[in-house]
């Protein structure tokens, strides 16, 4: 289903490392992503390269794990019987399609939970509104 993504490394029961390029649309960057799976807890997943960068007049990036992976879901939205192809994967996808959009306008467009947080706002007016943005 996803041939980009390929099992780098695998532990029987314990551990799953995939790693691939997603292009979320035609005309986005190809990234490098890895997904870990250790059966029982959440999948870890971070952007290898290039390297995600900070958009100018903001401190952070949106929607990341203080580790440095990504936040693509809340709790609860993933269970371990549902297949990484058909969830994680289109999840990575999407939040690499938002960055790009979040990068070019300053607005995250891809929802979230994190409301008190510059980066997560949907809409610029929300940020102007608290004298937050540029």
């Amino acid at each position: 289903m996803w041939p980009e993504l390929t099992l780098y490394e695998a532990r029987r029961q314990v551990e799953a490392v995939w790693k691939g390029i997603l292009q979320p649309s035609p005309l986005s960057e190809k990234y490098l992503v890895s997904l870990r799976y250790h059966p029982g807890w959440n999948l870890e997943t971070r952007v290898l390269s290039p390297e995600l960068k900070v958009r100018e007049g903001f401190k952070d990036l949106p929607h990341v794990n203080p580790d440095g992976s990504l936040c693509l879901h809340v709790m609860g939205d993933w269970q371990s019987w549902m297949y990484v192809a058909d969830y994680i994967v289109p999840w990575i996808s999407a939040w690499l399609y938002f960055y790009e959009v979040w990068h070019a306008t300053g607005c995250w467009l891809g929802g979230g939970t994190h409301p008190d947080k510059l980066e997560h706002r949907s809409e610029q007016g929300e940020a102007q509104e608290l004298g937050m943005a540029r």
